[in-house]
């Protein structure tokens, strides 16, 4: 249920004459009730220039002027219990608050943090806690509306939860989100755009400002129709709300949305209260840092660019040509620079899924080709022209057996050959020529003779010296850099260019991006693609270019190499 107009709301102060001795005694306020109703009504932080952080000032700007609340505080009650139901005086008092018209009714404790909670048309909640936590728990109550946080059980990581760009999900008095004001009845569905076409462009309002938008403009921008969808919104620091300037009670968290720009979330909840469903988080948040102009990102298959910047909210270009179908070959370009990596050209239309391995390298004739191992366990070789959907000729090169090595990869050994390695049963590393001719893959130099199997990751790349490597993360988590001289079991004497942590990304890879400069790519667990340069010392590897912001950690495969024109690219497939 919406939660639009004047509701009246009872605020019973309770005194507990027993408490847990850990708190201590609780202390009636001075004049506790004027207390209360400042809370409620107006409350000013003298230290960030009395910036009003009342409930009813945060209710009035985030519903826009829809939603408000007309507080009665009742007479003073005293208990005789350290825990108190938050309906604890239904049965005494519910009926007849009803009668008086009350539509909500809370419990105003003393005591520490960490106590509110609802109970249908009860809530309860103490004077240290924030004034978030106060309107959290009544718009529980008053609206139906469940929590947005990540719980334990949810198969989401915690970093995925919407956090504080929605009240509903950390209590902290920033506005919600427009999927929440939607649904609280504070923002029009006619005022979400729809992103129809296979390219939109959308002026977008900043939600904290006054809802609905400004003549032609839009407050949020939905993709797709059914769950899952997507929805893309402008947050700017706009008022003392969104702001965080007020916020000197319950200091544990920080109040306010954490940066301004464009945000893209995914919606996992048919629920008419925005329950979980699936063990999944109600708002996925793709964007852990807003997008912010000429910054650009691919989340569920839909492009994402932020092309300017207006008083009040962004300019935004949602493209869904480039919907990404199950089993394409997309081909990236990385400047180098943050976000950069962002138009992909699809140079191989379907199927790519099905491969079991699939990398890049470079043939002993010095033709740059794309390799896959195919269901037959055969290896393949392509070559790719840089345009759409031109991979398609492939020439078997290994006629079988490819499907059962542990790792399979391409680099160059010190001695300047191109190869192709594979780790076999046995854990051997194993180097391989490709002349390019069918079948020629056939007399394997075991450059390692034994343990490589027990590898997290096993890639091949060039450190910033210029040296060929093969690196390897161990179970530890350090990534190590080895050199092949090309003769058997030389590969031996790692250096140890990062110190921990590797094994936690979902992909890792080596390539070049297009101003020359030799990288190291990895794909963290929030979906951003990273740049790393190595300089060949130990520990060296430590400071990463975020190059793509979100969305790669969904591909089947990711792996750099480079085209028949010489261009050096970054390759994915679709899952």
């Amino acid at each position: 249920m919406p939660w639009i107009a004047r509701k009246k709301v009872a605020f019973l102060p309770l005194f507990r004459t027993i408490t847990a001795p850990v708190d201590g005694p609780d202390i009636i306020p001075t004049d506790w009730p004027s207390a209360i109703l400042a809370r409620i009504l107006y409350h000013p932080d003298p230290a960030r220039g009395n910036a009003d952080g009342s409930l009813r000032a945060w209710l009035l700007a985030a519903s826009s002027g829809r939603a408000d609340i007309e507080p009665v505080v009742l007479p003073m009650r005293t208990i005789d219990r350290i825990d108190v139901l938050a309906d604890q005086f239904e049965a005494e008092l519910g009926g007849s608050l009803r009668s008086e018209g009350f539509d909500h009714a809370c419990l105003v404790m003393l005591g520490g943090v960490g106590a509110g909670t609802n109970s249908g048309f009860w809530s309860r909640f103490v004077m240290k806690e924030h004034t978030g936590v106060w309107a959290m728990e009544m718009i529980h109550g008053i609206s139906g509306m469940g929590d947005l946080y990540h719980l334990d059980g949810y198969s989401d990581p915690e970093i995925r939860e919407i956090g504080r760009f929605d009240q509903m999900s950390e209590a902290r008095l920033s506005h919600p989100t427009a999927f929440s004001k939607r649904m609280l009845g504070w923002l029009d569905p006619s005022a979400i755009a729809s992103a129809d076409d296979p390219v939109n462009a959308f002026d977008l309002q900043s939600v904290g400002f006054t809802q609905p938008a400004i003549l032609g403009r839009v407050s949020a921008i939905q993709v797709g129709t059914e769950v899952p969808y997507l929805m893309i919104e402008a947050r700017e620091m706009n008022d003392q709300f969104e702001a965080g300037v007020w916020g000197t009670i319950d200091p544990r968290f920080t109040p306010g949305i954490p940066a301004n720009g464009v945000i893209v979330y995914r919606v996992q909840t048919a629920a008419a209260n925005a329950a979980a469903q699936g063990n999944l988080l109600p708002l996925f948040l793709h964007t852990q840092a807003p997008l912010t102009p000429g910054q650009s990102a691919v989340f569920d298959g839909v492009t994402i660019t932020v092309t300017g910047q207006l008083v009040g909210g962004y300019s935004v270009q949602v493209d869904r040509t480039d919907l990404r179908l199950s089993g394409q070959l997309l081909s990236y370009g990385d400047a180098g620079t943050p976000g950069n990596v962002s138009s992909p050209v699809t140079v191989g239309f379907g199927g790519w899924q099905d491969f079991k391995f699939l990398l890049a390298g470079r043939n002993a004739a010095g033709e740059d080709r794309i390799y896959a191992v195919n269901q037959g366990g055969e290896l393949l070789s392509y070559g790719d022209a840089g345009t759409p959907g031109n991979v398609s000729s492939p020439v078997t090169v290994g006629f079988g057996s490819w499907q059962d090595f542990k790792f399979l990869f391409a680099g160059r050994n010190a001695a300047g050959e191109d190869r192709i390695y594979a780790v076999n049963q046995g854990g051997e590393l194993l180097s391989y020529g490709d002349a390019g001719t069918p079948g020629n893959v056939s007399s394997p130099v075991t450059v390692g003779f034994g343990g490589w199997q027990d590898f997290k990751f096993l890639f091949a790349g060039r450190n910033a010296a210029g040296e060929d490597r093969i690196y390897a993360v161990n179970q530890g988590g350090e990534l190590l850099s080895y050199g092949d001289a090309g003769t058997p079991g030389n590969v031996s004497s790692p250096v140890t260019v990062g110190f921990g942590s590797w094994q936690d990304f979902k992909f890792l890879f080596a390539g070049r991006n297009a101003a020359g400069e030799d990288r190291i790519y990895a794909v963290n667990q929030g979906g951003e693609l990273l740049s790393y340069g190595d300089a060949g010392t130990p520990g060296n590897v430590s400071s990463p270019v975020t190059v793509g912001f979100g969305g790669w950690q969904d591909f089947k495969f990711l792996f750099a190499g480079r085209n028949a024109a010489g261009e050096d690219r970054i390759y994915s497939v679709v899952a």
